[in-house]
């Protein structure tokens, strides 16, 4: 399990790696992003993502993000983005 970064609001920040691998096989190595301001409309973004760039630099980057932020680690609430659509989310 992992144990996740705390940020200064006392929010843990990252996901179990079980919770993180059920979630990466559910995106299908793509961005879930669905939101109508990123102009994805009815389909999801489906930007190709690379498992080993989870938080890096570099093509197929991707971010997680959680769907309700005081919720739990569970997959119902875990997001894989690309890091442009979690770029955007941030400054919504």
């Amino acid at each position: 399990m992992s144990i996740g970064i705390i940020s200064d609001r006392g929010v843990k920040l990252a996901f179990p790696d079980k919770v993180l691998e059920q979630a990466w096989k559910r995106a299908g190595g793509k961005c879930e992003c669905r939101r109508w301001s990123h102009n994805h409309n009815i389909v999801r973004c489906g930007k190709e993502l690379v498992l080993a760039n989870k938080g890096k630099e570099g093509p197929g980057r991707w971010e997680t993000r959680r769907v309700e932020p005081s919720a739990g680690d569970t997959l119902s609430n875990c997001e894989i983005l690309c890091a442009d659509c979690y770029k955007r989310i941030l400054y919504e």
